[in-house]
């Protein structure tokens, strides 16, 4: 393996960050979003190797990404959530439009939160099991309010000002802004396997919740 420099770390950062956000959203873009839930799941799975040291840039992300995609792709059975993601964003514009202000706030605040609910979806899969309990991703949202309104408050800001060169930014780093909103929901995540007495003694982030 490569000496790590900073410099190498620096170039490694760079080339996760770059390849992972192009096949990720991508993805999304070219199945219409279909795929936004495996996408995201793929992307989760890679900052989880980089949280535990197990990726450089030794490692071929295309290859890992790709794994970590059939591995995530059973989450598309969500698929449903986008609709009402999107027939919430439509109605937030239309009501805009009308200047119906209150009607697109809450158009709004349910857009980011079904996305908010869509992270911590894709987090129980990568942190938690494969096998997704809908009753403890809810509880795990709710282990440290503080987390999941800041989680919140990102979903609100991206949705309000999504845009042409905000996709044209997420291409080439939004993966950057994944594995930002990745560190609070893995913390939960670690709440929420401490409550059900689910940790490992070999976990090594366990501090975090002791």
């Amino acid at each position: 393996m490569m000496k790590q420099t900073p410099l190498n770390r620096i170039m490694s950062a760079v080339h996760i960050i770059f390849f992972s956000s192009l096949l990720c959203f991508g993805t999304i873009c070219l199945s219409g979003t279909v795929l936004l839930m495996p996408a995201l799941g793929a992307s989760f799975l890679i900052g989880k190797d980089v949280l535990y040291k197990r990726l450089d840039i030794n490692d071929s992300i295309i290859k890992n990404y790709f794994r970590y995609l059939a591995d995530s792709i059973k989450l598309v059975k969500y698929f449903a959530i986008n609709i009402i993601i999107a027939l919430n964003i439509a109605g937030m514009i239309a009501a805009a439009k009308t200047s119906n202000f209150i009607y697109s706030v809450a158009c709004l605040a349910i857009a980011a939160f079904l996305f908010t609910f869509i992270f911590y979806i894709v987090g129980y899969h990568a942190f938690v099991s494969n096998k997704i309990n809908i009753v403890e991703v809810v509880a795990s949202m709710f282990t440290k309010l503080y987390l999941l309104i800041t989680v919140f408050i990102v979903m609100v800001l991206c949705v309000l000002f999504f845009s042409g060169t905000l996709l044209a930014v997420l291409f080439v780093s939004g993966t950057l802004l994944v594995f930002g909103l990745e560190i609070p929901i893995f913390i939960q995540m670690l709440h929420l396997k401490k409550i059900l007495g689910r940790i490992d003694s070999s976990e090594k982030y366990a501090y975090l919740v002791y």
